[in-house]
């Protein structure tokens, strides 16, 4: 059963493993200085609000943020299946408190067959 486990998930492991070679190798490559204006709308001085990083950095942190973002998204609209599940989980477990309530004998039936 693992070996199925392990060649089900080996597809994905491998793009991943892929992407990640490639945006690592293409931050690398990138390692000369851009600047990053502040301020788009400023033509005449655009060096008063710039800032200079390596484009390396920039590729690594617009991928972070970006799976950040998106894992944020993910979770925030995954929230009603997860309500839903403790909804389904409460009565489940009020269900089955009312029937061993209901199966348990009495002390008048116990009376009646000693």
């Amino acid at each position: 059963m693992k070996i199925f486990n392990f060649l089900f998930y080996l597809p994905a492991v491998l793009t991943l493993a892929a992407v990640t070679i490639l945006i690592l190798a293409l931050a690398v490559a990138n390692r000369h200085d851009v600047p990053i204006y502040l301020d788009p709308f400023d033509v005449v001085t655009p060096q008063t609000a710039q800032i200079t990083f390596p484009l390396g950095l920039i590729i690594l942190l617009s991928v972070f943020v970006g799976v950040l973002l998106g894992s944020i998204a993910t979770w925030l609209e995954q929230g009603k299946f997860r309500r839903a599940a403790r909804r389904a989980k409460a009565e489940g477990n009020s269900l089955r408190a009312e029937i061993a309530r209901l199966n348990l004998p009495s002390t008048s039936s116990q009376r009646k067959l000693s």
